[in-house]
């Protein structure tokens, strides 16, 4: 039990990595910076950017499912499986949650569009939950030929198409590249949060 219980504090650990790496550099480059009220955008966005903390929050993050696996017993590691979807997709749900209140505040918790604005375009900030999404399904294997016309893929689909969104389209035009980057995240959002009604089999006449 208490090899378990250290495998379980090692994989809790690299599951955070992700959070406190971010909020450490974050706090670092804001004390570099000066200090102010509020956090300053371009350390919001400095943070969203940055592809080695992407990367290294990203492989903490399947280090620690590995972890969590190979330390199951084989006739538990179907439902230990099943558990670590959950704990990808709440992973994904939090930091979302996290990036969209930062981008909040760093714009004064009143202006809307610069908090959409800087969400989208801190990429990492977007790009990271949905990967992480993306991956629990994988993870699942409930990522199949029919997930196609599923919500939670039509979503994921959408997320991940705001980035490109930005950065292509927003080449040749930036308000249009923002524009539709803006009402796919809408979409994707909406999509993955609201409430799923279930299919129903038709009756027979």
């Amino acid at each position: 039990m208490s090899g378990r219980g250290r495998y379980d504090d090692l994989s809790t650990l690299l599951y955070l990595v992700p959070f406190l790496g971010a909020f450490g550099y974050a706090i670092a480059l804001w004390v570099q910076n000066g200090a102010s009220a509020l956090l300053p955008t371009s350390v919001y966005l400095t943070v969203t950017r940055d592809p080695i903390l992407f990367i290294l929050g990203s492989l903490a993050i399947l280090l620690g499912v590995m972890i969590e696996v190979n330390s199951t017993e084989p006739a538990g590691r179907q439902a230990r499986i099943a558990s670590l979807g959950g704990t990808l997709q709440t992973i994904a749900i939090a930091s979302m949650i996290l990036a969209l209140l930062s981008a909040w505040y760093a714009n004064g918790f009143t202006d809307i569009g610069g908090t959409a604005s800087d969400f989208i375009v801190g990429r990492y900030g977007l790009v990271f939950p949905a990967m992480m999404v993306l991956f629990s399904y994988l993870l699942t294997i409930r990522f199949k030929v029919q997930s196609v016309t599923n919500r939670n893929f039509a979503a994921l689909v959408a997320l991940l198409l705001v980035p490109a969104s930005v950065y292509e389209i927003g080449k040749r035009n930036a308000p249009l590249g923002i524009g539709i980057a803006f009402i796919l995240l809408v979409v994707g959002m909406y999509l993955y949060v609201s409430p799923h009604s279930e299919e129903t089999p038709e009756k027979e006449e």
